[in-house]
């Protein structure tokens, strides 16, 4: 039976998660809106303390300075013990909540457009920081020649020691993370949920290898207890883009939930990368991407899928 290594905790302090918990209570209060608290020196408990001093500027900052003044006691009381709730639970779990001042938070997300201000993590934080990191993502159906040339991808990653990057879901990311893992490479895998329990349950096993291993890491911006839903899974794939450099859609049909990290991509204007469609379903959204003609866009043939990767990979 795999056991879980014991680590030294990286945890914010109960104010400042407590002041992150009551800011994002109120609607329109996002990632950015952190961000911009701590470009200017600022912390969120000092804002929540002093609404005056958020930067926010027009009449978007003058509602929101109006918001946090008006917090209800309750709001804030809420938060103070949804922070010593899930600070316990990070203790229980061995688990990291790394918040902006902290030198572990992934220098990737903190310059995306999704900056999330308390990022939590089980296992080794130094992997989210790695020099070079690919998002690699495709159908939870994805077959053949798809899944031989995303194994040879992730196995490329592996040698070559750039840290491999997906959502842990079945089928292609499944089959990322372990052909990295198995050839000795380190892999991220972003939760939809909180991590105190495998998502899917499928991977019950694989969770249970990765907890025990130094090349493995689970993160996730949702809390302890947190369930997956359709939202979660969304933005899931926007912070899978956000912790890496590029992104590799290995097989998917236009429909499918890969395109929203696709689109993020584009968002984050970071590099894509896929394979030829085949005129299949199965790949329409294959073929979406190499129709769009976009900058630092590469297609390459799935039964050589290392020469046109390689290449990709070098320029990012």
């Amino acid at each position: 039976m795999s056991i879980e290594r014991t680590t030294a905790l990286r945890l914010p302090t109960h104010t400042a998660l407590a002041a992150i918990f009551a800011l994002e209570s109120i609607k329109g209060f996002g990632p950015n809106k952190f961000k911009e608290i701590d470009a200017v020196g600022r912390t969120p408990e000092e804002v929540l303390d002093a609404p005056d001093l958020l930067p926010t500027r027009g009449k978007r900052g003058a509602a929101l300075r109006e918001a946090i003044a008006a917090l209800p006691q309750n709001v804030r009381l809420d938060a103070r013990e949804r922070a010593e709730r899930q600070l316990a639970l990070a203790t229980e779990y061995n688990s990291h909540i790394l918040t902006y001042n902290d030198p572990a938070y992934p220098r990737r997300v903190y310059a995306s457009n999704n900056p999330v201000p308390a990022l939590f993590v089980r296992g080794p934080v130094e992997l989210l920081s790695q020099d070079s990191a690919v998002a690699c993502v495709g159908s939870r159906s994805i077959r053949e020649p798809y899944v031989s040339a995303l194994r040879r991808i992730s196995e490329y990653l592996a040698i070559s020691r750039i840290t491999h990057v997906s959502g842990f879901a079945l089928g292609a990311d499944t089959i990322g993370h372990t052909a990295v893992h198995e050839a000795g490479g380190k892999t991220i895998c972003v939760m939809p949920s909180g991590l105190d329990a495998p998502f899917p349950p499928e991977n019950r096993e694989l969770w249970k290898e990765f907890l025990a291993s130094e090349r493995a890491v689970f993160v996730s911006e949702f809390f302890f207890h947190r369930r997956a839903s359709a939202l979660t899974l969304r933005k899931r794939n926007k912070l899978i883009v956000a912790l890496a450099d590029g992104l590799f859609v290995a097989q998917s049909s236009a429909s499918g939930g890969a395109m929203n990290a696709y689109r993020f991509a584009i968002e984050q204007k970071k590099p894509v990368s896929t394979l030829q469609a085949d005129g299949s379903s199965d790949t329409s959204g294959n073929q979406e991407i190499a129709d769009a003609h976009r900058p630092r866009l590469t297609v390459f043939d799935p039964a050589r899928p290392l020469d046109g990767f390689t290449e990709w990979v070098l320029r990012l």
